[in-house]
């Protein structure tokens, strides 16, 4: 986990040590051109985008060519080498920056400028926090997750390795969410909430009041289990 310091001298730091680097993006649709520039605005060189769509090899996205498929790449090719993950399936994932990690590769960490973050939070590796999304006192975010634009999360709560917290969603103080959650746009997850189980998802527009079980898809105002998963 990364502490942080005081944002502005966190992001005058950031902007001068990541300037020029170069990362290579893995995802080359629609969220991979999000994440383009993301990774642009924060100083970054984009050397390519790797697909595992054959048809879209040799073209071009965002300024920079589809290289190929990352699964043909071996370790040498890896490691090294920074990669930022443009897929939303948590699972898919998690095990693609496990992979590159494991292979001496890096997953950095981005945060867009315009995110408030608390300087007691704890940001884990691999994850991409975007515009306008609010941190709070001693929230913990693990590994590889991804935090939409204009998501709140109240203080001492925390999010598990692998989450997907979409647009414009509100989590409560001291709630515990779990791996490879995925809480769909516009949900509220009520302070007062304690655990919301793994690998799980929360549809959009969702107002959860209470503790959620694992592997399940829960919805509605309140949010009610519909099924497992």
């Amino acid at each position: 986990m990364i502490k942080n310091n005081f944002m502005k001298v966190y992001y005058e730091v950031f902007f001068y040590t990541m300037k020029k680097e170069e990362v290579y993006i893995v995802g080359a649709g629609t969220y991979g051109e999000v994440m383009y520039e993301l990774a642009e605005l924060l100083g970054y060189t984009i050397e390519g985008f790797y697909d595992e769509n054959d048809q879209k090899k040799g073209k071009t996205v965002m300024n920079s060519k589809v290289l190929g498929r990352l699964s043909e790449l071996e370790e040498h090719d890896i490691k090294g080498k920074k990669f930022v993950i443009a897929i939303g399936k948590n699972s898919t994932r998690n095990e693609l920056m496990d992979k590159i990690n494991k292979f001496g590769g890096e997953t950095p960490t981005l945060i867009h400028p315009s995110a408030i973050i608390s300087p007691s939070a704890e940001i884990g590796k691999g994850v991409y926090i975007h515009a306008n999304a609010y941190i709070w006192t001693k929230v913990k975010i693990g590994n590889h997750c991804i935090i939409s634009p204009k998501v709140i999360i109240a203080h001492h709560t925390s999010v598990g390795k692998a989450c997907l917290i979409s647009t414009m969603s509100a989590v409560g103080a001291s709630v515990t969410i779990e791996n490879e959650v995925f809480i769909g746009m516009g949900s509220t997850i009520m302070t007062g909430v304690s655990c919301i189980g793994g690998n799980t998802t929360i549809g959009a527009g969702s107002v959860v009041i209470k503790d959620v079980d694992d592997y399940s898809v829960y919805a509605g105002v309140p949010a009610k289990r519909l099924r497992s998963i």
